[in-house]
């Protein structure tokens, strides 16, 4: 289980693709407002995957399917006809003539059996092996420098700190004495009323 959570922690920081070696440097610079910025920067390695197909080989089996016959011997019967003389009595049942006897050829037919060799057909499968050609994707990663530049203002502007220090466009700060009577004002009798 440790094992695994460290191939993902590993497979995450190539994800992300940042590394933990960077370089920083710190300068103050004066903004064109006259304010006095902290100037952070830090050079980091980035690592960027990059992807190319690799033509490979590969075995591979396929099947080939082919039919072969096969004799199976077996046993059919089949009808022989043959001719042989026949007796037959003619005229025994009219009384006007002599019965006489005669002869002729009839065909008599008998079921033989006899032994056959069929041929059955049969399908066989075989599995052949070839050789294949892919394209194959490989990822690489490569690391670059990356620079992140922080400004931070450390001071405020000189112009800003004079114009607090005083009033600006009739605003009156609480260091400067009110400049209109107020309009609450008190009565001889201790009623507060408004002007």
């Amino acid at each position: 289980m440790k094992k695994s959570l460290c191939t993902v922690a590993w497979l995450a920081t190539l994800a992300f693709g940042v590394t933990a070696h960077s370089q920083e440097t710190s300068t103050y610079e004066n903004g064109p407002d006259g304010v006095t910025y902290k100037v952070t920067r830090r050079v980091m390695q980035r690592s960027i995957p990059t992807t190319e197909y690799q033509t490979r080989e590969q075995k591979v089996y396929r099947p080939q399917v082919s039919t072969q016959y096969q004799s199976y011997q077996q046993t059919q019967f089949a009808p022989v006809t043959e001719y042989q003389w026949v007796a037959r009595l003619n005229g025994r049942w009219n009384p006007f003539m002599q019965p006489y006897w005669t002869h002729e050829l009839a065909p008599v037919t008998r079921w033989e059996a006899r032994p056959t060799t069929v041929q059955v057909p049969v399908a066989r499968t075989d599995w052949v092996e070839e050789t294949r050609t892919t394209q194959v994707p490989v990822t690489t990663y490569r690391t670059a420098p990356e620079e992140l530049i922080t400004r931070v203002p450390v001071s405020v502007s000189p112009n800003a700190t004079s114009i607090a220090s005083r009033g600006v466009g009739g605003q009156q700060l609480q260091s400067e004495p009110p400049r209109d009577p107020s309009p609450w004002a008190n009565r001889s009798d201790g009623d507060v009323y408004k002007r």
